[in-house]
Parts: structure tokens; C-alpha cells; sequence
């Protein structure tokens, strides 16, 4: 479902914060989509030291969760789910922190991960390279709400452009091309070959599967 055009609600239920009013187009030009910072979503310390990245990166590593599966649509489930994959990437993977640069929750918000400045741990050899970010939710055989796609393709990409984090000919990739993995699934890969044409003059180009 689209979020309310009412004014928004997000953190903890403690100290609840009132975000901008949503208006149609959905994002100023000017603007950049709002983040959940990890302090709002209840993310454990990072294990170790941190590596900086170098910037701006030149690729951005589309994913999709797979587990959880199922798309979170309020704040409390995204920062659930966020909570439950730093538990298995630090837990069980043995990895310093939650891997992606940024998750996207069918809530309508955008959650940091790692974020702009800190190498992350999601497409291994490339890490280093470019941003991960990972869709909740599995997208194998359906895709996210219009907005929520939207979100990252007219919003966090053309932002990372335009304040320095990202090249203006940065290029756009499914993990799958990286490796051995049906991720981002077969419906949001076939989803981000159509992104050339909407990237305009802020955003780069599709590189053909390898």
C-alpha cells in the first residue's frame, strides 16, 4: 500500500518524530528521500573498525532480501526486519555489521545500513566499490509497490549523484551479475534493466549480464 499524505511517523515508540508532509511529485528535485538512521531502528554497535570508502563510487549492487520474504510495511516490522538481518550477518555470517549500505522497506522509507561512508559487506569482491542496497522482501516472482521502486530509482540514486557520492556515469547492477545468486530475483532484475531510460542526466546505465 502507498504511504498516508498525511504527516509520518517514525522511531521508537518512546519518542515518535513527525517527518515532512508528503506532496506529489513525490521528491523535490532539489531534495533527498528521507533515511531511518540506525539509531531509530535499534542497531547493535558495529564489531571492529570500520574501513572508509573512497568517494564518489562508481556502481550501485541491487538486492533483495529473500528472508525475511515478506515485504514490511510499518516501522515497527522494517526495524524488525532490520534487527533480524544484523542479528544473522554479525551472528551467524561472522561479519562486523548489517552488510547493505541501505535497506528499502515497502513502508516508504529508506533504512541506513552501513551507509554512504563505510565499506559494506553485500556483493563480496566489490564491496569496496559501490553502495548495496537491498529491497525486503523476495522478489522472485513479484516486484515492490510502484513508490517503493521508485524510491530508490527517482530518489536515493539521483541524490548520491548530485551531493558527490556516487559518479554521474555510475553503473547500475543486480547482485546476480557479480556472482553466483539468483538475488535480486528474476522480477526486480527484470525491473532494474528498465532503469536507463528513467536515469536521465543523474543516473547511470544498465550493464549487460555477464
Amino acid at each position: 500500500s502507498t504511504p498516508s499524505p498525511s504527516p509520518r511517523l517514525w522511531g521508537h515508540p518512546s519518542s515518535w518524530l513527525v517527518m515532512v508532509t508528503a506532496t506529489e511529485p513525490r521528491w523535490d528535485p532539489a531534495a533527498c528521500p528521507a533515511i531511518v538512521p540506525r539509531c531509530m531502528w535499534g542497531a547493535r554497535p558495529y564489531r571492529g573498525t570500520p574501513k572508509l570508502l573512497t568517494l564518489p563510487l562508481g556502481s550501485v549492487y541491487i538486492h533483495h532480501t529473500f528472508i525475511p520474504s515478506t515485504p514490511c510495511r510499518t516501522f515497527a516490522a522494517c526495524a524488525d526486519a532490520m534487527r533480524s538481518m544484523q542479528r544473522f550477518h554479525q551472528d551467524t555470517r561472522g561479519w562486523d555489521d548489517i552488510g547493505y549500505s541501505f535497506v528499502v522497506g515497502s513502508d516508504g522509507y529508506l533504512y541506513q545500513g552501513r551507509g554512504w561512508h563505510w565499506v559494506g559487506a553485500h556483493t563480496k569482491g566489490y564491496n569496496s566499490k559501490g553502495y548495496g542496497v537491498g529491497y525486503v522482501g523476495d522478489f522472485s516472482a513479484t516486484l515492490p509497490d510502484p513508490d517503493i521502486i521508485a524510491l530508490v530509482r527517482d530518489g536515493l540514486l539521483p541524490c548520491a549523484v548530485r551531493t558527490g557520492r556516487l559518479h554521474h556515469n555510475y553503473t547500475l547492477r543486480g547482485h546476480r551479475q557479480m556472482g553466483h545468486t539468483d538475488c535480486p530475483g528474476n522480477s526486480l532484475f527484470r525491473e532494474i534493466e528498465t532503469w536507463h531510460g528513467d536515469a536521465g542526466t543523474d543516473g547511470g546505465f544498465f550493464s549487460p549480464l555477464q
